[in-house]
C-alpha cells in the first residue's frame, strides 16, 4: 500500500519559538511538542498558524481525492482535488474559514489515509491554501488564535493509512476511545436517545409559533393529547430557545419569527414570563410531566451574569471558571430535564477569543458541562458542534448525542443535507456518538380542504417544501428513513392535525422506543468521496445491527433523472428489498431511483445451506428490521431468536425466508 503523506515534512515557525519547538514524524504520526513556555505567540487569525508543517497537495500524488470537514457548525464536509477548491461557503448562510480537520486523501489506485488528531481536539486545524484553481497546500498545526502555549502543549496527529475510508476511521476511532477510556451511558439509559420525542426547534412546528387562537402551553398540551389519541407515544420533548430571554428576543405568536433578528445570546437561564406565565414548571404540569430536552446556547455580553472579572467577552461572553453552568443542571433537573442541548457551539468557540488563546480551555468547559451532567443526571446533545467539539466528546461520557447537519429545512435542497448528515456520521459513528438528524413534519400531504394558515403558504424560514401548505413535508420519508437509523434519537415537529402515524410507528414499536441500528447509518466508501450533486451515482449509505446489513440508496445528485446504481456486498446475503417486499440471495444490489427517492435494502446473514438454508429479516413494519430494542438473537442463532413487545402488543410476526420464500412467523417475546 503506498504511502499517501509525503516522506520528508519540516516545521515552519517564527525563528524566536523554533528552539522551543520538538518536531516528529513518521509514516503513522506527526508530532510537535513545546519544550518551554511561550506566550505572545498568536498570528492574529485563526486561520492562519504561526507554528505548523506544510503539506504540499502535490505530495498525495496526482489525481488524490480529499474530504475535510470544516470548522464550522456540524463540521460542514467539503470535498476538492489539486484542481478543485473546497466549496467552503456554498450559500450565503453556509461560511466556513478556510480550515478543515480531519482530513480524508483519497489516491486514484484506492489507498485512503485519515489524518486525524490524536489530542488537542480544539487546537489543531488544517489551514487551506487555496483558489479558484485548486488546493495547493495544507497546513497543520496549531490554530493562529492560539496565543499562549505551556512546556509540553503537544499537537499530535494521527496517519491512519487503509483500502478503506470506513475501516481508516474506525481505526482512529478505537484509538482515540481506548486511549480516553471513553465510557457512555447506554442509548436505553435516556429518553432523549431511547424515545421517539417532540421537538420545538428551527424547522418544527412550533418555533417561535404558537396555533392560531391558542398560546404556547395550550398548543403544545394539544399536540401531544393528539398523539396519544392516534396511538403515538412521545417520551420526551425539547423546548428551544423561545423558552428564555435573549438579549434582543423574538416573538412567539401565531405567526411565528419572521423578522432578521440576530441570533443574539441568553441573556438568564429562565423562563420567558411572556411565553411561560407559570414557568417551566406549569408547562411540565400542563404535558403530564414528560421528560424535558432543554436548549441552551452561548451567553450574551449584555447578561446579567457578566462580571467586570472573570469573564471573556466579545462578541459572547465565557465566564473563566466553567463550573458557572452548574446553575443551569441543577435548575433542568429540578424542571424535570433528561437533556440539555448546548447549542450554538460555534458560536461559543469564535465570538469569544480568550477561549481559543490558550490550549486546553474549550475543553476545560466541556469537562465541566460533563461532570455537572454526570452529577444531575441531566445528560447533554451537542448543537452546532465544530469538528473539536465532536473530537473532544471522546473525553465525555454523558454528550450522548450529537447532531451532525444544519438545521431542518434549512437549505433550499434537503438533498445537501441528508448528504451533510450521513457523512459527518462517518467520523461521529467512529466515535462511538449516536446522531441526531434534527426533527421533521412526517406529514407528506395535507388533508383535503385544509389550508396553510397563511394566505401566501409560508413560515418564519420562507416558503415550506416548495408552497407546501405549513406542517407537510413532500419528503417526509426520507427524513424518517435517516431518522430511524440514527442509532440516537429521533424527533417529530408536527402541527396539530398533520402527523401520519403510519411513517412513525416505522420508527419506533407502540410504547416509543426506538427501534434503531447499532451506529448511526453513514456513506459507504463509494459515495465518501463523491459531491452530493454528482449527477451518474446514487449517495450509498450502509448501518448495521450486529451481522445484519442495512443499505440505503439515495437519489441526492443534481440530475432529475433516474438514476441506475450498483452496490457490492463483501459476500452473499438474503438481500430484502423493503420497500417490494421481495428478497434474494445476492452478493450485489442493482436499483433504479427516481429524483429524490430512495430505497432500502436488508442485507441478512444466511444460515445453513441448499434446502436447509434460511435467514431472519426480522420486524418488516420498522425500517431498522433487526433493531435491538425489537429482537434478540441469543447464542442459539436462528434457533434463539426473541421478539420485544410494547405492553399493547399481543403478539409480533417476524419474516423470515425459508425454502427459498418469505414467510411470516409469530415470534416468542
Amino acid at each position: 500500500m503506498s504511502r499517501v503523506v509525503p516522506p520528508t515534512l519540516t516545521l515552519s515557525a517564527p525563528d524566536n519559538l523554533r528552539p522551543s519547538l520538538s518536531f516528529t514524524a513518521s509514516a503513522d504520526r506527526l508530532r510537535i511538542e513545546t519544550t518551554a513556555d511561550l506566550t505572545g505567540v498568536a498570528s492574529g487569525f485563526f486561520t492562519a498558524p504561526d507554528v505548523y508543517v506544510s503539506i504540499p497537495v502535490d505530495g498525495f500524488g496526482a489525481g488524490a481525492s480529499l474530504l475535510g470537514f470544516s470548522f464550522t457548525q456540524f463540521a460542514m464536509p467539503v470535498r476538492g482535488t489539486r484542481t478543485t477548491p473546497f466549496d467552503l461557503n456554498p450559500s450565503p448562510t453556509l461560511n466556513s474559514p478556510p480550515v478543515v480537520v480531519p482530513l480524508v486523501v483519497e489516491q486514484p489506485d484506492g489507498t485512503v489515509a485519515l489524518l486525524a488528531p490524536l489530542d488537542g481536539w480544539h487546537e489543531q486545524i488544517f489551514a487551506v491554501v487555496q483558489d479558484e484553481h485548486g488546493i495547493s497546500e495544507l497546513r497543520w498545526g496549531w490554530h493562529g488564535d492560539l496565543d499562549e502555549l505551556p512546556a509540553g502543549t503537544t499537537a499530535t496527529l494521527g496517519i491512519y493509512t487503509d483500502t478503506s475510508a470506513a475501516a481508516a476511521f474506525a481505526r482512529w476511532g478505537a484509538d482515540v476511545r481506548r486511549a480516553a477510556g471513553t465510557s457512555r451511558p447506554a442509548v436505553a439509559d435516556n429518553p432523549a436517545t431511547s424515545h421517539l420525542s417532540y421537538w420545538t426547534d428551527n424547522g418544527a412546528a412550533y418555533w417561535y409559533r404558537t396555533e392560531p387562537g391558542l398560546d404556547t402551553t395550550t398548543t403544545l398540551v394539544t399536540k401531544l393529547d393528539e398523539l396519544a389519541a392516534a396511538g403515538v407515544t412521545v417520551s420526551a420533548v425539547e423546548l428551544d430557545s423561545w423558552f428564555y430571554p435573549h438579549e434582543i428576543s423574538r416573538p412567539v405568536s401565531e405567526i411565528g419569527y419572521l423578522d432578521e433578528v440576530p441570533p443574539t445570546g441568553m441573556m438568564e437561564w429562565s423562563p420567558r414570563l411572556d411565553v411561560l406565565p407559570d414557568g417551566v414548571h406549569g408547562l411540565a404540569d400542563a404535558l403530564g410531566r414528560p421528560p424535558l430536552i432543554l436548549h441552551a446556547r452561548h451567553i450574551s455580553p449584555a447578561s446579567p451574569y457578566v462580571e467586570p472579572e472573570g469573564w471573556w467577552v466579545e462578541l459572547t461572553a465565557q465566564p473563566e471558571d466553567p463550573s458557572f453552568f452548574r446553575r443551569w443542571f441543577d435548575d433542568a433537573a429540578s424542571w424535570g430535564a433528561c437533556a440539555i442541548e448546548v447549542d450554538w457551539m460555534v458560536m461559543s468557540w469564535f465570538g469569544t477569543r480568550g477561549l481559543r488563546a490558550a490550549p486546553g480551555r474549550a475543553l476545560a468547559w466541556q469537562h465541566a458541562l460533563d461532570a455537572a451532567a454526570a452529577a444531575t443526571g441531566v445528560d447533554l446533545i451537542w448543537c452546532m458542534p465544530t469538528p473539536g467539539d465532536l473530537m473532544a466528546t471522546v473525553e465525555l461520557d454523558r454528550v450522548i448525542a450529537v447532531r451532525t447537519s444544519d438545521d431542518y429545512r434549512y437549505a433550499a435542497d434537503p438533498a445537501l443535507l441528508w448528504h451533510w448528515y450521513l457523512t459527518v456520521n462517518r467520523m461521529v459513528g467512529a466515535l462511538g456518538l449516536p446522531a441526531f438528524k434534527d426533527c421533521f413534519f412526517s406529514a407528506s400531504a395535507a388533508e383535503p380542504g385544509s389550508d396553510s394558515d397563511r394566505a401566501d403558504g409560508t413560515n418564519a424560514a420562507g416558503t415550506d417544501g416548495g408552497g407546501a401548505p405549513f406542517g407537510v413535508d413532500p419528503r417526509a420519508d426520507v427524513e424518517a428513513l435517516l431518522s430511524a437509523f440514527s442509532a440516537g434519537p429521533a424527533g417529530i415537529g408536527d402541527r396539530i392535525g398533520r402527523t401520519d402515524t403510519e411513517l412513525v410507528a416505522r420508527l419506533c414499536r407502540p410504547d416509543g422506543a426506538l427501534v434503531t441500528s447499532d451506529e448511526p447509518i453513514a456513506l459507504a466508501d463509494q459515495s465518501l468521496m463523491r459531491a452530493q450533486t454528482d449527477d451518474d451515482a446514487l449517495c450509498w449509505a450502509t448501518a448495521a445491527s450486529g451481522p445484519w446489513r442495512y443499505v440505503v440508496a439515495l437519489h441526492t445528485a443534481a440530475t432529475a433523472e433516474t438514476i441506475t446504481d450498483r452496490f457490492e456486498l463483501d459476500h452473499t446475503m438474503l438481500v430484502y428489498d423493503w420497500r417490494s417486499g421481495t428478497a434474494t440471495p445476492a452478493a450485489s444490489i442493482e436499483v433504479d431511483v427516481g429524483h429524490r427517492d430512495w430505497a432500502l435494502f436488508v442485507c441478512c446473514p444466511i444460515e445453513g445451506a441448499g434446502a436447509e438454508a434460511r435467514a431472519l429479516v426480522g420486524d418488516t413494519a420498522r425500517f431498522a428490521t433487526m433493531g435491538s430494542a425489537r429482537v434478540e438473537v441469543g447464542d442459539g442463532g436462528l434457533d434463539d431468536v426473541r421478539v420485544i413487545t410494547a405492553a399493547a402488543e399481543a403478539s409480533v410476526d417476524l419474516t423470515w425466508w425459508e425454502n427459498g420464500a418469505l414467510v411470516r412467523r409469530q415470534a416468542p417475546s
